[in-house]
C-alpha cells in the first residue's frame, strides 16, 4: 500500500500551530534543516510531538536535521529523533549522507551507528539514507544498494531518469520513502511532471509498500494539495 503525503517543515517552535494545526493531508515532518536552528527546538521534541498529535495530523515519516551520521554524536541526536518518530506514530526517518574525506573510514563509523539503531529499535523505527549523487557523500546511491541499506529515493536528486528506473526496479523492496518532485537542469523540487507520474504508476502496478512524499520548493507549496489529490486518484 502506498501512503501519499507532503513534506511540511518548521524552523521554530512558534511555527508548529501554523504549519500543522489545519493540515488536512498526511505529512512528513521535516525538522529544522541546519544544526544551529535545530538546537533551540531539540530539547522540546516531546512538547512538539504532543502539539502535532493534538491537531490530529497524520504523520507518515520524519526528516532529520542535517548533521553527520559518521560520529558518536549521532547516537545521541538520532535516538532523540527516533523517540520523536515513535511518539508521532511514524516509522521511517530520512537521513542525509554527509560529505566526508576518508570515505571508507567514515562509512565504517556510519554503519556502526546504523547497526546500533537497528539493534535498538528493530523494525519499529528505521533510518533511511537519502539519495545524493555527490562523490564525497558517505553513501552514494550505488553504495546504499551495495550495503543493503534502507533508502529514501529522492527523484529530483538523480540526474538521469534511467538511473531512477534502475534503482526502483532493482531495489524497490528496500526503498521505504520516495520524495517526489521534478527537476529541470540544476533546479530541483519542482512540481511533479509526467516522469514523476510514470514512477508512481509503476509503484502502484507493482504493489510497492511505502510513503510517497511531495517535496516542492516553497514557491510551489500551494500546488501540493492539488497534486496530492491527483496521485491518490491514480491508486
Amino acid at each position: 500500500m502506498i501512503r501519499f503525503g507532503i513534506r511540511q517543515s518548521f524552523d521554530r517552535i512558534e511555527q508548529i500551530e501554523e504549519r500543522y494545526a489545519n493540515l488536512s493531508v498526511p505529512a512528513e515532518v521535516a525538522l529544522p534543516y541546519y544544526g544551529d536552528i535545530y538546537e533551540p527546538v531539540r530539547g522540546r521534541l516531546t512538547e512538539i510531538a504532543e502539539k502535532i498529535k493534538s491537531y490530529g495530523t497524520e504523520v507518515l515519516s520524519i526528516h532529520a536535521v542535517q548533521a553527520p551520521i559518521t560520529n558518536e554524536k549521532f547516537k545521541t541526536w538520532g535516538k532523540e529523533i527516533a523517540e520523536f518518530t515513535r511518539a508521532l506514530g511514524a516509522k521511517t526517518i530520512t537521513l542525509h549522507p554527509n560529505n566526508v574525506n576518508k570515505v571508507k573510514v567514515a562509512q565504517d563509523e556510519a554503519l556502526k551507528n546504523l547497526e546500533y539503531f537497528s539493534g535498538l529499535y528493530k523494525e519499529e523505527v528505521v533510518f533511511c539514507i537519502e539519495t545524493f549523487e555527490g562523490k564525497r557523500r558517505v553513501f552514494t546511491p550505488d553504495q546504499i544498494v551495495a550495503l543493503n541499506l534502507p533508502m529514501t529515493l529522492d527523484i529530483s536528486h538523480i540526474r538521469e531518469d534511467e538511473k531512477v528506473w534502475k534503482l526502483i526496479k532493482g531495489y524497490k523492496d528496500h526503498i521505504l520513502n520516495v520524495h517526489l518532485s521534478a527537476r529541470d537542469g540544476t533546479r530541483q523540487h519542482l512540481p511533479m511532471d509526467g516522469f514523476c507520474k510514470d514512477v508512481v504508476r509503476y509503484l502502484i502496478d507493482t504493489n510497492w509498500n511505502g510513503n510517497v512524499i511531495l517535496e516542492y520548493l516553497f514557491e510551489f507549496h500551494d500546488q501540493m494539495s492539488k497534486d496530492l489529490d491527483l496521485l491518490k486518484a491514480m491508486q
